[in-house]
């Protein structure tokens, strides 16, 4: 069964947040969401870009008052 874990990565810098998010994607298997918080006004772009090239898929974006939450669903080979 799929599980969405969030990650916190308010308060981090470029490129902290992509790292928190590859290090969890690592440990997660195909289908397992992830929900990333992020106050790093370059995020949302840092991580779609690293999505596209790393084949997982963007589920939503959802801005906040602080940043954005952003939720993807893992794919592995």
């Amino acid at each position: 069964m799929a599980e969405t874990t969030r990650i916190d990565a308010k308060g981090l810098k470029c490129p902290m947040p992509v790292i928190k998010l590859q290090q969890q994607t690592r440990k997660s298997h195909a289908g397992d969401r992830l929900l990333i918080e992020c106050t790093d006004p370059g995020a949302e772009k840092d991580i779609t870009s690293w999505c596209r090239v790393n084949k997982h898929k963007v589920i939503k974006i959802d801005a906040t008052n602080t940043g954005c939450t952003i939720e993807i669903e893992v794919h592995t080979s």
